[in-house]
């Protein structure tokens, strides 16, 4: 079987913005990170900054690395993270995998985080078979009735004197709770509710 390059996978050629082209912003709310010269679809709809990331069709594929638009795209409209289509949804839910992390909840998969988004059933398969993390991984198929958009994280950054300044990496800023403004959001996430294990036909 040929090796897919799954449709949320960067490219070494896909580089974030630079941080020189990062500013504050003084809003209503107080001080929050910026872009020099703002564009539409900078934030969304709860105020978060995202990371802009070129877009390109060359360059080699990073399996290991999500593209942030992309992974964001298939994460809002549950589409599959290998071909960007529609997910497969049946009766029980979306498909999903999902595996066991040192932060998941003594639940899982039930309640489980994640920014991997869902697929379809036939690149469902695929994953299983090409992906070397699941097979040595205590993964699950689910099924997922209520697959919540929970939060994003990214990159924290501190105001200084001298401006905004990296202060943390991989930060959660869950929806819930106020918003960060030095957060610089790479993924999106979502916590699965109604969850069950199921296997692939």
């Amino acid at each position: 079987m040929p090796l897919l390059t799954p449709y949320v996978a960067s490219r070494t050629t896909e580089q974030p913005v630079r941080e020189a082209e990062l500013t504050i912003e003084f809003a209503p709310g107080g001080p929050r990170l910026a872009y020099r010269h703002p564009r539409p679809g900078d934030r969304d709809h709860h105020g978060n900054l995202w990371v802009r990331m070129d877009q390109s069709t060359t360059g080699r594929v990073q399996y290991n690395r999500m593209h942030v638009h992309r992974q964001r795209t298939c994460m809002e409209h549950l589409l599959c993270q290998i071909c960007g289509t529609p997910a497969d949804r049946n009766k029980q839910g979306w498909l999903f995998l999902d595996w066991r992390r040192p932060d998941s909840p003594p639940t899982w998969p039930e309640r489980s985080l994640t920014s991997m988004p869902p697929l379809c059933t036939e690149h469902a398969h695929t994953s299983l078979h090409q992906c070397p993390f699941l097979r040595r991984t205590d993964h699950a198929v689910l099924r997922v009735r209520k697959p919540r958009l929970h939060g994003v994280s990214g990159t924290l950054y501190q105001l200084t004197d001298t401006g905004w300044h990296t202060s943390d990496n991989d930060v959660l800023a869950p929806y819930a709770e106020p918003r960060l403004p030095g957060m610089l959001a790479s993924r999106l996430h979502r916590e699965l509710h109604d969850v069950t294990v199921t296997r692939l036909p």
